[in-house]
C-alpha cells in the first residue's frame, strides 16, 4: 500500500491490498477501496465502494451528494464494480433515499473525461462513455453499451444492451438493445452491427436481431402485435433481451425518422 504524505484518508475508510493514493487525493467517510485501486492526485471520493483494480484520475469526484432539491443528507452510496476507469473530472453521485439510495456502475466500464453519472443510475458491465457523456438521474444502461461524446440522456431513460448513442445526441426516450441512436432529438439509425460482432454474437443471431428490428420499427404493426410475431419469439438470448426490453416501456421508445430511409445495415463502430 502506498499513501502519499499529502493525501487525506478518513479513519473510516477500508483499504484493500496494494492500494495507491497519490498526493492531494482525499478519501472521505464511508469509502471502501478494493485491491490494486489507484487514486491519482486531486481526486475526491466519499460514501463509495470501489471494486478491485479501479483507477480514478485527477479531479474526478465520486460519491458526492445527489444534485436533487429533496436530498437532506441521508446516508446513501455509490457502488462500483471491478476494473472501472474514471478519467479526468468525471463525476458520479450517490443515490437518493426515495429510490433505494444507490447509484451503481458495473465491471469493466471506461468513463472518459468530463462525463457525469447522476443519482440512482444503474450502469451495466463493459459500458463505455466517451468524453462529456451525461446521464441524468435514474438512467439505466445495459451491458456493452457505448455512449459517445457530449451525449445527453434524459432522466429515467433506459439504454439497452449493446446500444450505441452517436456523438452529440439528445436522448429523451428509451433506446432498444443493439440499436444506434443519433441526432437531436435522437432517432434510430439502424443496428450496431460491429458492436454485436465484438460482443461475440454469431451471424445467425445478428440476422435474427435484424429481422426483429424490421418487424418492430419498419413494419406497420403495433408494438403489441410485433411482440407476438415469430421474429420476436426466436429462441436466443439476444432476441429475448430485445423482446423483454420492449415489453417493459417506461418513457416510450426511440424510432426511426418517418422522413428518412432507415436501414438495419448500419455498421457503426464502437471503437
Amino acid at each position: 500500500m502506498t499513501i502519499h504524505a499529502a493525501a487525506i484518508v478518513d479513519p473510516s475508510a477500508t483499504l484493500g491490498v496494494n492500494v495507491q493514493i497519490d498526493a492531494y487525493a482525499v478519501v472521505g467517510p464511508n469509502v471502501t477501496l478494493g485491491d490494486n485501486c489507484h487514486l491519482y492526485p486531486h481526486t475526491y471520493i466519499e460514501h463509495t465502494v470501489l471494486g478491485n483494480d479501479c483507477q480514478v484520475f485527477p479531479n474526478a469526484s465520486l460519491g458526492l451528494p445527489p444534485q436533487h432539491l429533496l436530498y437532506k443528507g441521508e446516508p446513501t452510496r455509490l457502488l462500483v464494480g471491478n476494473r472501472v476507469i474514471f478519467r479526468e473530472s468525471v463525476t458520479a453521485h450517490r443515490g437518493m433515499p426515495s429510490a433505494g439510495g444507490e447509484t451503481r456502475i458495473g465491471d469493466d466500464c471506461f468513463i472518459m473525461a468530463l462525463s457525469h453519472v447522476a443519482h440512482d443510475c444503474h450502469v451495466g458491465n463493459s459500458v463505455i462513455f466517451a468524453n462529456g457523456a451525461q446521464l441524468a438521474g435514474h438512467v439505466e444502461v445495459g451491458n456493452n453499451a457505448f455512449i459517445s461524446t457530449t451525449v445527453g440522456v434524459h432522466q429515467f431513460v433506459r439504454i439497452g444492451r449493446g446500444a450505441m448513442i452517436s456523438g452529440g445526441a439528445m436522448v429523451p426516450l428509451d433506446v432498444a438493445p443493439f440499436c444506434v441512436a443519433q441526432g437531436d432529438r435522437a432517432e434510430l439509425r439502424g443496428l450496431n452491427i460491429v458492436g454485436m460482432r465484438r460482443a461475440g454474437l454469431d451471424r445467425n443471431v445478428i440476422r435474427s436481431v435484424k429481422e426483429a428490428y424490421k418487424t418492430v420499427f419498419l413494419s406497420n404493426l403495433t408494438l403489441l402485435d410485433a411482440l407476438a410475431t415469430p421474429e420476436l419469439n426466436v429462441n436466443n438470448e439476444a432476441i429475448t433481451d430485445f423482446r423483454t426490453f420492449l415489453s417493459q416501456p417506461k418513457r416510450g421508445f426511440l424510432r426511426p425518422s418517418p422522413l428518412a430511409k432507415a436501414t438495419v445495415d448500419v455498421e457503426e463502430s464502437v471503437a
